[in-house]
C-alpha cells in the first residue's frame, strides 16, 4: 500500500520526542563535535529549535542554547568570523534568559561567560567591556552550583585562556578539567562531547606542564571511549616526544 510522507511527520516528531529525543540530539552533537563539522552543527541547531518550538520548556531551550554553544565552538577551530556572527546573538539571548532561571541557571551563566570569551578572542578590543563581566558571571555560576561538570569546565577554560597576569592559573585548571570529568561520570553528559573536550585539554595541560606521560595516558583514554577522535590521535598525541 503507498503511503503519503507527509502524514507521518508530525506524529514521528512525536514519537520521536516521547523517547527521550535529546538524548539523540547530544548523539548528533557528538559527532558533529567529533569531525568537527560546521554543518551538521547548523542542523542540529535547527533540529533543537524545532524541537524547542514543538515543546517549550527548560529543558528543550537549554539543549537548544547548549546546541548554539557547540556550534559557536566550533566555528572558533578556524575563527570562522562570519558563522559565528550568524548565532552568536541569539544563542547570547538565550543564556541570558536562562540565567535568570532556576534549573539552569548556573550552566547557563558559565556558558555565557564562555561566549563573551569568544568574543573577546574575534574582537580583541571588547576585553576591556567583556572581560570583567564574563569572570562575574563564572564566579556566580560557581558560588551556585560549584559540582557542575559544565560549569567546572567553563571555569577550567576560563583559567587556562586567561594570562596569568589577570588572574588566569594552569594549575587550577588543570584540576578543574579533572573535576569536570570526574563530575559527569555517570551522567547523561558522560557520552555527550564535552567529555572527550576534558580530556582532551587535560592531556594538553599535562603535556604543557612537562608531564607527558601523564598526557599520554589521558589521550589514551580518550581513545578508548572514542577511537575516531582524530584531534587526538593525528594531532595531539603525535605532538609528544
Amino acid at each position: 500500500m503507498k503511503t503519503n510522507s507527509k502524514f507521518l511527520i508530525i506524529p514521528m516528531m512525536f514519537v520521536l520526542l516521547a523517547m527521550g529525543i535529546p538524548q539523540e540530539l547530544k548523539q548528533m552533537n557528538y559527532m558533529a563535535y567529533l569531525k568537527s563539522d560546521k554543518s551538521a552543527w547548523k542542523n542540529n541547531v535547527a533540529f533543537a529549535m524545532k524541537l524547542y518550538q514543538d515543546q517549550p520548556s527548560p529543558d528543550s531551550e537549554f539543549q537548544l542554547a547548549f546546541t548554539e554553544y557547540g556550534l559557536l565552538n566550533v566555528s572558533m577551530v578556524d575563527m570562522d568570523k562570519k558563522l559565528f556572527e550568524s548565532y552568536v546573538d541569539e544563542c547570547e539571548s538565550r543564556l541570558e534568559k536562562l540565567a535568570d532561571g532556576k534549573k539552569y541557571g548556573a550552566e547557563a551563566k558559565a556558558l555565557l561567560s564562555g561566549l563573551y570569551g569568544f568574543k573577546i578572542a574575534h574582537s580583541p578590543l571588547k576585553a576591556m567591556m567583556l572581560g570583567g563581566k564574563s569572570s562575574d558571571l563564572l564566579e556566580q555560576a560557581m558560588k551556585q552550583n560549584p559540582e557542575s561538570p559544565i560549569v567546572l569546565k567553563m571555569y577550567a577554560s576560563n583559567q587556562y585562556f586567561t594570562p596569568e597576569m589577570w588572574g588566569g592559573d594552569k594549575e587550577l585548571a588543570l584540576k578543574a578539567f579533572e573535576k569536570s570529568t570526574q563530575k559527569l561520570l555517570g551522567t547523561d553528559l558522560e557520552k555527550s562531547w564535552i567529555h572527550l573536550d576534558n580530556l582532551a585539554w587535560t592531556g594538553i595541560l599535562q603535556k604543557e606542564m612537562g608531564d607527558q606521560v601523564k598526557a599520554k595516558a589521558t589521550w589514551g583514554k580518550a581513545l578508548e571511549i572514542e577511537p575516531e577522535f582524530y584531534w587526538v590521535s593525528k594531532s595531539l598525541l603525535p605532538s609528544l616526544n
